[in-house]
């Protein structure tokens, strides 16, 4: 995180929280994560940092203290309804189904009575696939444990049309990779001796479809986050309605969950309203990332990254307060799609 973040979030924490409450008068907020864990998390591990369970489990006590958990059907009613959405309140959600979500996450939650959305990929349930972006972790953790390699950094550089075969220059390459060119992961296995499928059968990365049945008989709510989590904006419109059409269909027909929830992969900043005016019956409520902006048109609400572990929620919580009411009083508050 920058330094200029890090100071900005210090000085927030100064402020007294009640009185941020008191002038911005939130609605809910909207917290994600992807994954708890203590240890090093492999096929994450290079692409962003997470917290561990003591992180995690005090950042709950610190919204527990200042504001009330909702749930996402309340949400969802609210957003439906053409109501404001509950005040003072929060509502988590995990994105991606990894298996700490079931291991770690909802024992947590439910030890707390703290609601949340888990959004899923029906692609890697079953852990019948692994996301391309794993790979990109994965891949990247070979490199640099065969840095003194320069025979198979060659091998490597080649495939990737690098001319450079240094490993800070290819990890930099792997990590521009995407779902048009993640075929090139594919190729990269061999030389640097990966076999996702060996990674998918002891690993064993997400959830299954039954772990899945089991948090939504807790009470827990599921959602849709695309069928295989590609960059929406690198493939066509027609794609992307069959992205999301077919996620929350699978998601429905298999779990119930009461309202078709949605959330975007990757990012929803560079989606035209042209994607909403032909899918935005597809789902009731979608989910962007756009720290807390509305978007009442589009039933979207936007959230925002609490998993930095640089970033305690004692030291977060009022940042986020006071950048809304920054946004509020400059009129950068709504998104405004062309």
């Amino acid at each position: 995180m920058k330094l200029s973040k890090r100071i900005y979030y210090r000085g927030c924490s100064l402020l007294p929280s009640g009185m941020l409450k008191k002038i911005v008068q939130p609605g809910t907020l909207f917290p994600y994560h992807h994954l708890v864990d203590d240890g090093d998390v492999l096929h994450v591990k290079h692409l962003y940092t997470y917290k561990n369970r003591k992180q995690f489990q005090e950042d709950l006590d610190h919204l527990l203290k200042h504001l009330q958990p909702v749930s996402a059907e309340a949400v969802a009613a609210a957003v439906l309804g053409g109501r404001s959405l509950p005040r003072n309140a929060f509502l988590l959600t995990f994105d991606d189904g990894f298996r700490q979500v079931y291991d770690t996450i909802a024992p947590i939650l439910s030890a707390k009575g703290v609601p949340a959305i888990f959004f899923v990929n029906p692609a890697f349930l079953d852990n019948r696939v692994l996301f391309y972006r794993c790979k990109i972790s994965l891949v990247i953790e070979a490199i640099l444990q065969r840095q003194e390699q320069p025979g198979l950094l060659k091998e490597v550089a080649g495939i990737v049309g690098e001319e450079q075969a240094e490993s800070g220059v290819l990890v930099q390459r792997i990590r521009r990779i995407n779902n048009v060119d993640a075929g090139l992961l594919d190729r990269l296995a061999d030389p640097l001796e990966l076999s996702y499928e060996a990674y998918l059968e002891t690993v064993r990365p997400f959830m299954t479809g039954e772990q899945v049945k089991e948090l939504r008989g807790k009470g827990f709510a599921v959602g849709a986050h695309s069928w295989d989590h590609p960059y929406y904006p690198l493939i066509s419109p027609e794609e992307q309605q069959w992205q999301t059409r077919e996620s929350v269909r699978y998601v429905c027909e298999q779990y119930a969950p009461g309202h078709a929830l949605f959330s975007f992969p990757h990012s929803d900043e560079e989606l035209p309203q042209s994607f909403f005016d032909s899918c935005g019956k597809t789902a009731d409520v979608f989910f962007g990332i756009q720290n807390q902006k509305k978007e009442t048109a589009n039933r979207v609400l936007h959230r925002w990254n609490a998993e930095r572990p640089a970033l305690p929620m004692s030291r977060q919580l009022n940042g986020v307060l006071l950048w809304m009411l920054v946004q509020k009083l400059s009129r950068r508050d709504r998104v405004v799609r062309s």
